[in-house]
């Protein structure tokens, strides 16, 4: 049993290493004094408590710090060196692929001083050259998108166009399609990802997702348009880059249920004119979330700062009706009548006018057809008569060369019985 507990721990060990190599950030900047001049030897700390992140740097003779690879989040760092009060920021919130830069002025004072600042950095991303856009936590939670697609998120950025007949908004999932162009580059040049982890189908074209996260299990998500570095390599359109949430020191989560259904709507104006009911539509998706550390009392991780899980589930169900709105046949056409009213027409109908209008089908059961007549007005009338033999109708064609038939004329249809 024990070696079992020791298995499962070392797993979940291995899983969070792999998950913290994922979507980072970098945090770079310069320990100034008061006037001015860079600081060499300074300690930097980079602290997390929620995620028990902490890592430990020193300024370099130019006074320049860097500290790579850090997960997203929110973030305190403190500065100290001989001679100057210890300096702490607060407020620090990281995103996705971001290389912040945060400048840290100590003051001269004793290193029992403590000055906190609380301010949060100018967040203008002046360490690469990449057009990039990220949706936050805030934007993802609150924003109310259609049968909660979080693809629909990406066409908040400029330069987002929706192909016409390429993106879905209202499906998820292996029948639904997300392709967005941006700036002009076709949708199939896009690279999704989440969590680092491809999320393309690339045998359909790069235009269909693989997986289609819940909407409450995203943290935010990062839109790179151009000029992004060589690390995010394989595709020559955007890079949209997917972070979920993880677990933190604390145990959170929720449940919910979105809901639509006819009951709330209007009915269709097609059925209205037509006097039908409202079609059906109903649709659910409700799911759950949890997070939080994973610990063992007096055996391990008993300060909560090591291990932390996160689980997401979503079930979704779909019914709607359709409207079909077609052009059947009248009573009239039913019956075999397709003539229709030529009295619109400033002058008599001709006989082909005529025959654009009236195409009579013939009656093999009683061996009759319909003889169309035009009036001097224009108005069409028909009537039934006997379908005609071979030879009465090969009479009939030969006349036809001979004789021209006037508006007022009877034009008939040969048809061999």
């Amino acid at each position: 049993m024990k070696r079992m507990v020791l298995a499962a721990l070392a797993f979940l060990s291995l899983a969070c290493l792999a998950a913290s190599a994922q979507d980072l950030a970098n945090i770079v900047g310069t320990v100034t004094d008061p006037s001015g001049a860079v600081v060499a030897g300074a300690k930097v700390t980079v602290d997390n408590a929620e995620r028990g992140f902490t890592r430990v740097v020193q300024s370099n003779s130019d006074g320049e710090y860097s500290v790579a690879r850090v997960p997203i989040g929110n973030f305190t760092i403190s500065a100290e060196a001989a001679g100057f009060e210890k300096l702490l920021r607060t407020g620090i919130t990281l995103d996705a692929g971001q290389t912040l830069r945060v400048t840290l002025p100590l003051k001269v004072g004793s290193a029992t001083q403590e000055m906190i600042v609380t301010t949060d950095p100018v967040r203008v991303e002046t360490e690469t050259g990449a057009v990039s856009h990220v949706v936050n936590s805030t934007q993802v939670g609150e924003l109310n998108l259609e049968s909660r697609n979080f693809a629909t998120l990406a066409t908040l950025i400029p330069g987002a166009a929706p192909a016409a007949t390429g993106f879905d908004p209202s499906s998820t999932g292996v029948l639904a399609n997300a392709t967005i162009a941006f700036n002009g580059v076709p949708g199939n040049f896009n690279n999704w990802e989440i969590d680092g982890t491809n999320n393309v189908d690339q045998g359909s074209g790069s235009n269909s997702l693989m997986l289609y996260p819940s909407i409450d299990s995203i943290s935010e998500f990062r839109i790179s348009t151009s000029n992004y570095s060589a690390e995010y390599g394989k595709s020559g359109g955007a890079n949209i880059e997917v972070v979920t949430k993880s677990g933190t020191n604390q145990f959170h989560g929720d449940a919910f249920e979105f809901l639509r259904n006819d009951v709330f709507d209007a009915n269709d104006w097609f059925l209205n004119q037509a006097g039908q009911p409202r079609q059906p539509l109903k649709r659910n998706n409700f799911g759950f979330t949890i997070g939080g550390p994973v610990f063992i009392p007096n055996h391990y991780n008993t300060n909560r700062t090591k291990t932390f899980f996160f689980l997401s589930e979503e079930w979704r169900t779909y019914r709607q009706g359709t409207v079909v709105n077609q052009v059947v046949p009248s009573l009239k056409e039913r019956q075999g009548d397709f003539c229709g009213d030529l009295s619109g027409l400033s002058r008599p109908a001709s006989p082909h006018e005529v025959s654009q209008v009236c195409a009579p089908l013939p009656d093999i059961a009683t061996a009759t057809a319909l003889a169309v007549t035009v009036s001097a007005s224009g108005m069409v009338h028909v009537k039934t008569v006997p379908l005609l033999t071979v030879e009465e109708a090969d009479q009939a064609l030969s006349k036809s060369f001979a004789e021209v038939p006037t508006p007022a004329s009877t034009v008939r249809r040969p048809w061999a019985a």
